[in-house]
């Protein structure tokens, strides 16, 4: 672990000392401590002829369902090279090491151009909206200060003059729909009421993954430790009667850009739920929203006037012509808690 952690240190933080103890840690716990780990389904390193790690693929196994009937999915995550150019062929050993694995279906949601078409000339399938990433600009102004401001710090003294822009020259396209009444409630990450409450809307999915309380609640306590993208907050949505509606987690980030980690509604509750997000969202001062795009949401995400940019690319792999094509359809869920957007790996370890 200590030659991984050098790596990732190295190729994906661009630093050439050694990697501190709490990234160790952490990869050690993800890829190696998870209540979903099989030991049928370990990370790979690539060791050279001179026996040091030069590359790494991790894999997070996972329980899914498809159509009914549990299979074993793996996800690929992390996939590095040490000098890349020295080891031409390390990544395609590593993936290919990957995919032949004993799970029936492969999968990542951060690939890159280089490691994409990796994965498709093994036959892997890219799902195009899912690897796009939705934006709704709810504060014009503060958000160009706010990106800006990450590079020169000293721009922020204008926010007041941004605050008053937004005020009052706010173009209608970024003000929100009028809002359809809901009745929305915080709830607790850590109660039992969320862990039912997403298993029960992951059902409705006819491939998705089998959260049961230990898995589905490790996943969380990671997401919630990623601060440096705010507070992990979460909201469930009901209609009329108390029908659920939905929810959503998010990243409250206050004078920022707040990251949805997860969206879940009925079949009819898209519109409500999204108009609850978005309302929050500009009640607690953030300036935009941002999420991974799915097929199920599309209608409602351009209605509500976002914009869409790229994002790492979702692939999949399986020898399985049928579950490839549910896959494909729109009727997966494959992103979020589901996949690497709840863990900590883009964040900066001390």
């Amino acid at each position: 672990m200590p030659q991984v952690a050098d790596l990732f240190q190295t190729i994906f933080r661009g630093l050439s000392r050694p990697a501190p103890s709490s990234l160790q840690q952490y990869l050690l716990e993800l890829f190696f401590k998870s209540p979903s780990r099989d030991p049928e389904l370990p990370s790979l390193v690539y060791v050279g002829s001179d026996e040091a790690v030069g590359g790494f693929l991790g894999v997070i196994p996972l329980r899914m369902s498809f159509r009914g009937k549990p299979i074993r999915a793996a996800l690929g995550s992390t996939l590095m090279v040490d000098k890349a150019k020295d080891n031409p062929f390390a990544g395609a050993a590593l993936l290919k090491a990957f995919l032949d694995g004993a799970q029936e279906l492969s999968f990542t949601d951060t690939a890159n151009p280089i490691s994409g078409a990796m994965w498709k000339k093994r036959g892997g399938q890219l799902l195009p909206v899912e690897s796009m990433q939705w934006w709704r600009v709810l504060r014009p102004a503060e958000l160009a200060l706010s990106l800006l401001g990450e590079r020169i710090p000293l721009v922020k003294v204008a926010r007041p003059i941004c605050m008053a822009i937004d005020r009052v020259a706010t173009p209608n396209r970024f003000q929100l729909k009028a809002k359809v009444a809901a009745h929305t409630i915080d709830v607790d990450l850590n109660g039992h009421f969320l862990i039912d409450y997403l298993r029960d809307f992951a059902a409705q999915y006819s491939l998705g993954p089998i959260w049961d309380a230990d898995s589905l609640r490790w996943r969380l306590n990671h997401a919630a430790q990623n601060r440096r993208r705010g507070k992990l907050v979460c909201r469930a949505v009901y209609g009329e009667a108390a029908a659920p509606l939905g929810c959503y987690l998010y990243y409250r980030r206050p004078l920022g850009v707040a990251d949805v980690l997860q969206l879940m509604t009925s079949p009819n509750g898209a519109g409500i739920v999204l108009e609850s997000l978005l309302e929050d969202a500009y009640q607690n001062r953030c300036v935009a929203v941002r999420g991974r795009t799915h097929s199920r949401y599309m209608d409602e995400l351009l209605f509500h006037n976002c914009i869409f940019s790229g994002s790492g690319s979702v692939l999949l792999h399986s020898r399985s012509a049928d579950l490839m094509e549910v896959a494909c359809s729109g009727n997966a869920l494959l992103i979020g808690l589901a996949g690497e957007d709840g863990t900590r790996l883009n964040d900066v370890f001390n």
